[in-house]
């Protein structure tokens, strides 16, 4: 690290975010551990996001701005990423606009990452609409999540899930591509597929140390579009491809789930017929993987996804009555 650089950098892509900003930029200020940059990454806002930002930047030293036209948010990581290794920061974290951090966020999980010698670590994250919830006490003890179990984990435990935002890495194993990766859905999947790849293991702090805003603009509440479809698809499909003899069968699994997981998100829609092409093309390979030891019979799925795929193919008017009525629609 060099001389004055500070020990992490906190990454925060902005788009149009003015309303949530604020308190999330506030709850970063106010971490525990404050030896720490944080880089707004202004993606071509209209709303006024770019000046807060600003606001920021000048009222406390340790935030810094960069400007850069709308390219989407992973380009806005990207960049981050790219000043943060270039500022010489040890450590690297991300967080969305509209989002917030435990107070504990940081220390906890860089403590973690070097009390186990390894150079990853993430907690679990809750969700929210209104008021975040009350903030939880920091275990003292992690949990070491060696080669190849913390790729399993990052497929199949929903404690440390897909995302970028409840994690913190070692800034000498972030390579900017990993985030630039061209998937414009998944992208936290596909990049962290290629990080946990290069890496011997994971530390992993069990309590919500992230707070996940839901609300009408976020991302998991836009119109389900059908891009986003094929493009969770073609995720699962290259980790099968590329994984490693180990993680075979945890791929084949994770491939299989994905494709019932996409039917029931369709299914649960009045407006199904929309994306009646994607969906017949799910069925066709969740029909196909029915009776196939890597995928339907795969040890590793889930009774319920076995029972949601017979349903998806030889029950699939009532099937799709059943998520509209229990399952949340995606809107």
């Amino acid at each position: 690290m060099s001389a004055g650089a500070a020990l992490a950098a906190v990454v925060v892509p902005v788009y149009n975010a003015a309303a949530y900003l604020p308190v999330c930029i506030a709850a970063i200020a106010a971490q525990t551990m404050p030896d720490f940059r944080c880089y707004l990454v202004d993606d071509g806002s209209t709303d006024g996001s770019g000046a807060l930002c600003e606001q920021a930047a000048a009222g406390d030293d340790r935030f810094f701005v960069l400007h850069q036209a709308q390219c989407g948010v992973s380009a806005a990581r990207t960049a981050g990423v790219r000043a943060a290794r270039a500022d010489g920061v040890s450590w690297v974290a991300f967080c969305d606009a509209d989002d917030l951090y435990h107070p504990e966020f940081l220390r906890t999980l860089i403590g973690a990452a070097r009390s186990s010698g390894l150079p990853a670590a993430c907690c679990r994250y809750d969700s929210f609409t209104d008021a975040p919830p009350a903030d939880a006490p920091v275990p003292e003890e992690a949990q070491r999540m060696m080669a190849p179990d913390h790729l399993d984990a990052l497929l199949h435990d929903h404690r440390v899930d897909f995302s970028l935002c409840n994690k913190v890495y070692a800034a000498r194993i972030l390579d900017p591509a990993d985030f630039d990766n061209g998937f414009a859905f998944n992208e936290d999947l596909m990049a962290n597929w290629q990080v946990f790849n290069k890496i011997e293991g994971c530390a992993f702090v069990d309590f919500d140390g992230y707070h996940y805003r839901q609300h009408a603009a976020s991302a998991s509440h836009r119109p389900l579009a059908p891009a986003s479809i094929d493009e969770q698809r073609r995720a699962a499909i290259y980790i099968r491809q590329h994984a490693a003899p180990e993680m075979q069968e945890s791929a084949d699994a994770f491939y299989y789930e994905k494709l019932v997981y996409l039917a029931s998100m369709i299914l649960r829609r009045e407006d199904a017929d929309r994306y009646r092409i994607q969906l017949g093309e799910l069925c066709v390979g969740i029909r196909a993987g029915l009776e196939d030891k890597r995928l339907g019979r795969n040890p590793r799925l889930p009774l319920s996804i076995r029972v949601s795929a017979f349903a998806t193919v030889h029950c699939t008017v009532l099937w799709a009555a059943v998520c509209r009525r229990l399952l949340k629609d995606r809107r």
